[in-house]
């Protein structure tokens, strides 16, 4: 924690206080996981299944690069699997891009939650 959460926690009354620590900063476990939670979790199940087995063959296509009789076909065989691994890295930034875009929600409500239990608060 910085600075200025620390002036933050230090405003907020113990029941704020309280809403803070159970609606807190998740860890990166908790946050790969929340990707399948939701309306759109079925989408990250079907990406991880895709990821899993376009994976398993950029496998099966560099063990046949690695014996591969002929030359150009070794060089066929690399370019499969060069293109796979590219295809599971760019599965894998949208899964961090989805964990991202979750944090930024769940602090947005976070905000919205403080909002209004500021209006529910009689003015003095």
């Amino acid at each position: 924690m910085n600075d200025i959460d620390n002036k933050i926690k230090e405003a907020l009354d113990v029941e704020d206080r309280e809403l803070l620590d159970q609606f807190g900063e998740q860890g990166l476990i908790a946050q790969s996981l929340s990707v399948f939670q939701g309306r759109q979790g079925w989408i990250a199940g079907v990406a991880m299944i895709a990821s899993i087995v376009i994976f398993a063959g950029a496998i099966y296509a560099g063990w046949r690069f690695f014996n591969a009789p002929v030359a150009l076909e070794s060089a066929q065989w690399a370019a499969v699997a060069w293109f796979l691994m590219t295809m599971v890295a760019f599965m894998k930034v949208w899964f961090w891009m989805r964990m991202e875009s979750n944090r930024v929600i769940r602090e947005v409500k976070r905000v919205e939650l403080q909002i209004a239990r500021l209006q529910d608060k009689p003015m003095i």
